[in-house]
This record gives C-alpha cells, sequence and structure tokens, in this order.
C-alpha cells in the first residue's frame, strides 16, 4: 500500500508518461492538420481571387452550375495542393511558429 505525501508529488509511472506521450503526438498531428487546412483555405481564396480577373468564358455560358462545379473544383484543387510537400511553405511556417505552444 502506497501512501501519498502532501506536496510530494507522486512518481511518473510509465503508463502516465506514455499516455502524455500519445497526447502530445495528437496535438502535434492535429496541428499539422490545421495548418493544412489554413493554407487550403488561403489557396482557395487566391485561386478565387485569380479566377475573378479572367474575362468570361465564351464556350460555356455562366450559370449558377457551371459556379458550383468550378468553386467544387477549384476546393479539390487547393485541398490536394496542400496535402503535398512545400507548395508555398505557408502551412511549415506555421507550424513551426506554433509547435511551441501546444
Amino acid at each position: 500500500m502506497s501512501v501519498q505525501m502532501p506536496g510530494v508529488m507522486a512518481p511518473v509511472t510509465a503508463s502516465q508518461d506514455t499516455t502524455e506521450t500519445a497526447r502530445q503526438l495528437k496535438r502535434e498531428k492535429d496541428l499539422e492538420k490545421a495548418c493544412q487546412g489554413f493554407e487550403a483555405l488561403m489557396l482557395n481564396t487566391l485561386m478565387a481571387r485569380m479566377r475573378d480577373t479572367l474575362p468570361g468564358d465564351s464556350l460555356f455560358p455562366e450559370s449558377n452550375a457551371s459556379d458550383v462545379f468550378q468553386s467544387l473544383h477549384d476546393q479539390y484543387l487547393t485541398d490536394n495542393l496542400s496535402q503535398g510537400r512545400r507548395v508555398t511553405g505557408l502551412k511549415e511556417f506555421l507550424y513551426r511558429q506554433l509547435q511551441d505552444s501546444v
């Protein structure tokens, strides 16, 4: 039977250490995913603004369906771009800046 004295910290057991390591890894993974999502959002905004500068397509008339398709296609592209390595460097920059706060 172990007696805990007030003011004295209990020794860290292997299971507590493993649990803390698992939590830290989960936080790092969540931060990485958040940075990737932010990069995808920035790329999507950039692509939308670039498309706004282009003249309309004379081959296909403008419609809500084509706007929705174009928006979904841009989102798909930017999500895939953000999953790559070093597309813009924004994801890596954010991760390095925020990893000490995790």
